[in-house]
């Protein structure tokens, strides 16, 4: 037992004296925004797809080349051949389809965009549950505490009244083997805090070996109006704005296969310049300029094909949506129904630990007058420390469900 003792007072002075560091859940969510290697990813790739949203990928500015030659020969004279050109080309019209190439780049800047919020969104809500396992695993790890000092005292007393001959020496075994499984709960305990404080380290994009320690969360819980979230949901959340966003696209793409049927119209400038260098100099420069007007006649329905597909992928779109949108509304009504569920279960395990908590306190003092029994006391004691678990798991289980209708209705990160 004398062991026991020194290895758990030795986890709870080393817990004191590492954990420097005191984390509330604002300045977690604020780390992990900096710091999180996911979130650098998702922001990156919604760069990457922004840059290419421009009017020259899109075809609507003109190009222009150049090019140089050079050439020297020797024979009776020495001769310098040199040469150079500017080509512009610019496509004047070409059906729009340049105007909906450019559009359509940007609604995929958007669609890049809101991934990368949705991807973001997901990652912080899991910063925020596993804040929330972290509070839950430390009122664990008290309750663990609290519940050893009680069984430690208890032999302390089984053992003072074994030795007055008070009590047989079952009693004192029994309140052995109690602070015994006891001390194991306890070292259990201190490794699921453990564990969830690595878990939520690189969360925070920082090395496991970061020693922390949280504040208690005691936040208010929320009311929600359903037709209110409904409203929010449609408005603001990321995966439904993105099937939207394809929606939106599939149109615009239905426009750019038609505008294929309509002519092409181009303009092209030439400026070239020679000059040959044998004694004298002789030099000339031109200047051309056209423009040229082409139309496919007949390409074997190949465009016939693509708008055909175009419609069809515009209703796949259409049908997307809406399906997207009655999963977001079933989505919203159940997050709602659950978090107001584990409400009423978070009041009733508050009532329940009132109850179990004035158990105890009366069976210890009962106990101590030796007007009960030390299993009816031990009990108690166990039944006081389920219900503080209970309470505490219901209290976060609900917060966990707070922050999933914040999620579902995009407004988590408000």
């Amino acid at each position: 037992m004398k062991n026991i003792i020194i290895l758990i007072g030795f986890l709870l002075f080393s817990g004191s004296l590492f954990a420097q560091e005191t984390l509330t859940l604002d300045h977690a969510v604020a780390i992990a925004l900096e710091n999180n290697l996911n979130i650098k990813v998702a922001r990156s790739d919604a760069e990457i797809t922004s840059n290419k949203a421009t009017k020259g990928n899109a075809g609507l500015l003109p190009t222009l080349g150049a090019g140089v030659n050079t050439n020297y020969s020797e024979h009776a004279s020495d001769e310098l051949n040199s040469s150079g050109s500017l080509n512009l080309t610019y496509t004047l019209f070409n059906g729009f389809g340049g105007h909906y190439t450019y559009k359509l780049l940007n609604l995929q800047k958007d669609q890049a965009n809101l991934s990368a919020r949705y991807q973001i969104e997901t990652i912080i809500s899991g910063v925020i549950m596993s804040f929330y396992n972290m509070n839950e695993k430390s009122d664990d790890l008290l309750v663990a505490e609290d519940n050893l000092a009680i069984s430690k005292d208890r032999l302390k007393r089984n053992e003072a009244k074994y030795e007055y001959g008070n009590i047989n020496k079952l009693e004192v075994l029994n309140a052995k083997v109690d602070f015994n499984r006891d001390s194991s709960s306890y070292l259990k305990a201190q490794q699921n805090y453990d564990e969830t404080a690595r878990e939520l380290n690189v969360l925070l994009g920082r090395s496991v070996e970061t020693e922390l320690q949280i504040l208690p969360d005691a936040s208010e819980f929320q009311f929600f109006d359903l037709n209110q979230l409904k409203d929010e949901a449609l408005n603001n959340n990321a995966d439904y704005l993105i099937k939207r966003s394809q929606l939106e696209a599939s149109e615009i793409s239905e426009k750019k296969a038609k505008s294929s049927q309509l002519p092409s119209l181009k303009l092209n400038s030439n400026y070239n310049y020679y000059e040959n260098k044998i004694v004298g100099t002789n030099s000339h420069s031109q200047l051309t300029g056209g423009l040229s007007l082409s139309m496919n006649i007949f390409d074997g329905k190949k465009k016939k094909t693509t708008i055909a597909n175009a419609k069809i992928e515009k209703q796949i779109s259409i049908f997307q949506e809406q399906e997207q949108r009655l999963q977001l509304e079933k989505d919203i009504v159940h997050a709602l129904s659950s978090y107001e569920y584990n409400l009423q279960i978070l009041s009733l395990e508050e009532d329940a630990l009132e109850a179990s908590k004035l158990n105890f306190e009366q069976s210890r003092e009962y106990y101590r007058l030796g007007q009960i029994s030390s299993t009816t006391y031990r009990e108690a004691q166990l039944n006081y420390a389920e219900a503080q678990n209970k309470r505490s798991a219901a209290r976060y289980q609900a917060k966990r469900s707070e922050i999933n209708i914040k999620k579902i209705s995009g407004s988590l990160l408000n």
